[in-house]
């Protein structure tokens, strides 16, 4: 489907894909989710960015311990631990 529109480029929604590498990394963080988090002391992920900008799976812990235990990366992704303390949801 192609929509016409007074632009330079004409707007197809079935081109709406991902690139290449933002696909792999959101499939590094549903197999990050697979890998952590069940672990004890994970509280949560999500995607993120390396200081390079490189893009990054952050990975939210009780504590330093766990996040020491951390992988340095899930399928070429890398991992980034932030400790946040117990999250409690009321």
């Amino acid at each position: 489907m192609s929509l016409n529109e007074d632009a330079a480029m004409a707007y197809n929604p079935d081109d709406d894909e991902q690139p290449t590498a933002q696909r792999g990394s959101r499939a590094s963080l549903a197999a990050a989710e697979r890998q952590l988090s069940q672990r004890p002391g994970v509280n949560g992920m999500g995607m993120s960015k390396t200081p390079s900008g490189q893009d990054a799976i952050i990975v939210y812990v009780d504590n330093e311990q766990t996040r020491s235990s951390l992988p340095s990366d899930v399928e070429g992704t890398p991992v980034i631990g932030e400790v946040t303390g117990q999250i409690r949801a009321y």
